[in-house]
């Protein structure tokens, strides 16, 4: 999936000139498919809004120990989950142009659960409103 390219410098002489070189030449160049990379990143921030939702529905609902809770990076977080939707839909706009099925199923679920779990951050958000504690 990952392909590494090295590449050599060239060694200029006076009559070369600058015009064969390009400013890559000196550098490893790592480039991933643009269909795994969105898909896997949205697959990251998915294990890592859930497991942020899940130690708020805990603090929520088992210890009611508001001040546990992610209210401080609401924007943050909302932010994030809208990032990582947009991910997965680029990944399954991409893996829908291709043959792969499996590729494709890692990429609709990817999007259906970044929707639900986005679904379900503002329907805990708008539950807990009123534990906030607000300083102005």
């Amino acid at each position: 999936m990952v392909s590494i390219k090295v590449t050599k410098q060239l060694v200029l002489t006076p009559s070369m000139g600058w015009g064969g070189m390009s400013w890559k030449d000196p550098f490893v160049t790592v480039t991933f498919p643009s269909k795994v990379i969105f898909t896997s990143a949205s697959l990251l921030l998915l294990l890592v809004h859930m497991g942020i939702f899940g130690g708020d529905l805990y603090h929520f609902t088992v210890t009611q120990k508001f001040d546990l809770m992610s209210f401080h990076g609401t924007t943050v977080l909302l932010v994030s989950h809208v990032m990582s939707f947009y991910w997965a839909l680029l990944g399954t706009f991409y893996t829908l142009e291709a043959n792969d099925k499996v590729l494709r199923g890692f990429a609709l679920t990817s999007l259906v659960m970044n929707f639900a779990l986005f679904v379900g951050r503002f329907c805990l958000d708008y539950l807990t409103i009123e534990y906030r504690e607000e300083l102005y």
